[in-house]
C-alpha cells in the first residue's frame, strides 16, 4: 500500500492522505485517516511508520502538531490515537516553543522524535512515552553541544535540538540566539513582508546521525544524536534540498527537479558525506517530492511523486511514477530504470500536488 500526502495549499488543496493498492495501482481511500473531533487535519506533511503506528506532521500554521494513528480494520484506514506533540501559542497567537508548521519526522530508536519546523526554523527533539502516544519538549535547548557553545544568557525555544542562524522570526514569540552556519545553524530566507519563505525541511536518522535539509543553504547538515554536535555538511547541491529517504546503506535527497544519493557515513565523527546526482528526469516543470521504496523479492521499487507546483490554485496536477532501482555495489550510484506512471496527473486523480509518499507493506 502507498500513502500519499499533498501540499495542501489554498482551495482546491487537499488536506488528507490517499491510500493506493500498489499491486493494482488503484485508489483504496481518499480519506485514509479518521478525522478526530479534537484535532483539525490540515496540510499534512511527513509520514513515518514506527513501532506499528503511523505518525504524521499536521503542518498548517493553525494546527502545528504531530498526530499518531494505528491501522484500522480495513486496508487503507487508520484510526486516530493521540496528538503526540503540539504547538504552544502566546495570547497574540505567536509560537512559544520549537513546534511550529512541522514538516519532517524522524525517530532515533531511543525514545526520541525529531521534528523539523518551518516557522521557527529549528529541529525539535521530543521525548516519547513508553507507548509512543505522547511526547514532551524539554526546556530550552536539548543539545549539549549548543549549550556548551552558547551558555546563559543565550535563549533557545523549548525543545530545540538544531537551531536557526537567525532567531528573530515573524510569528515567533521568543527571540532565540542565532547560531552561525559554521556552528550548524540552519539557513532561512524571507519574503517581502519579512515572513519566513524558505527554511528547514526534511529530517532523517541513521548510524547515530541526524540528517537535516538546509534548503536555503542548499546542503544537508549532519548532527550527532548523542549530544547534538554539528558534524558538517554535504557538498553544495545544484537544487534546494527538501526531502530525505534512507534505504539500505544510502540516503536519497530530493532537491527541486534533481535527485541525489550518497552513501551514509558509518561513523559519527570524521566521515565525509558526499552526494551525487541520480539520472532521473521529472516531467517538464515538475519538482521531486519525498520518495519511498518497496524492497521486495522482485527488487527495489521506487515510488516518486512529481509536483507541478506548491499547492496554489491551479496546481491540479502532479503524478507518481515507479522505477526499478539497481546498484552494482552498495556504495555505487543507484540506477533508475523501467519508469512507469503509477498515478496519472489531472483533477480526476489529484486535486493538489503530491508532497510525500510512504510505502507500507
Amino acid at each position: 500500500m502507498l500513502l500519499v500526502t499533498f501540499h495542501g495549499g489554498p482551495s482546491p488543496g487537499i488536506n488528507n492522505i490517499f491510500a493506493y493498492d500498489t499491486s493494482k495501482g488503484s485508489l483504496i481511500s481518499a480519506n485514509a485517516l479518521s478525522q478526530p473531533s479534537s484535532v483539525h487535519l490540515s496540510e499534512l506533511r511527513g509520514m513515518v511508520s514506527f513501532n506499528g503506528l503511523l505518525y504524521v506532521a499536521n503542518g498548517a500554521k493553525a494546527t502545528s502538531n504531530v498526530v499518531c494513528y494505528q491501522p484500522g480494520a480495513s486496508a487503507g484506514a487508520y484510526t486516530y490515537v493521540s496528538t503526540v506533540v503540539d504547538a504552544t501559542l502566546s495570547k497574540k497567537g505567536h509560537f512559544e516553543t520549537a513546534i511550529s508548521h512541522p514538516f519532517g519526522l524522524a525517530f532515533d530508536g531511543q525514545g526520541n522524535l525529531y521534528v523539523s519546523n518551518q516557522d521557527t526554523n529549528v529541529v525539535a527533539q521530543a521525548s516519547l512515552s513508553s507507548k509512543g502516544h505522547t511526547g514532551s519538549l524539554g526546556k530550552g535547548c536539548q543539545s549539549e553541544y549548543l549549550n556548551g557553545l552558547f551558555p546563559p544568557p543565550a535563549v533557545f525555544l523549548d525543545g530545540t535540538y538544531v537551531a536557526s542562524q537567525i532567531g528573530k522570526l515573524h510569528d515567533v514569540h521568543v527571540e532565540a540566539t542565532g547560531v552561525p552556519a559554521n556552528r550548524g545553524g540552519l539557513g532561512v530566507s524571507f519574503d517581502k513582508s519579512k515572513k519566513v519563505q524558505n527554511s528547514v525541511r526534511d529530517v532523517a536518522v541513521a548510524n547515530g546521525i541526524l540528517f537535516v535539509c538546509d534548503e536555503p543553504d542548499s546542503v544537508v547538515n549532519l548532527y550527532s544524536l548523542q549530544d547534538g554536535t554539528f558534524l558538517g555538511s554535504s557538498n553544495a547541491l545544484a537544487g534546494k534540498p527538501t526531502h530525505l529517504t534512507i534505504v539500505g546503506a544510502g540516503i536519497f535527497v530530493s532537491a527541486g527537479s534533481l535527485l541525489y544519493w550518497g552513501a551514509m557515513p558509518t561513523a559519527v565523527h570524521g566521515a565525509a558525506f558526499s552526494l551525487q546526482q541520480v539520472a532521473l528526469t521529472p516531467p517538464a516543470g515538475n519538482k521531486i517530492g519525498g520518495v519511498s521504496f518497496d524492497n521486495s523479492a522482485s527488487g527495489l521499487t521506487a515510488y516518486v511523486p512529481f509536483q507541478t507546483g506548491t499547492g496554489d490554485s491551479g496546481d491540479l496536477g502532479g503524478s507518481i511514477w515507479t522505477y526499478l532501482v539497481t546498484q552494482s555495489s552498495p556504495c555505487s550510484l543507484p540506477v533508475f530504470a523501467k519508469g512507469a506512471q503509477f498515478v496519472a496527473s489531472g483533477k480526476d486523480t489529484f486535486n493538489d500536488t503530491p508532497e510525500f509518499v510512504l510505502f507500507v507493506s
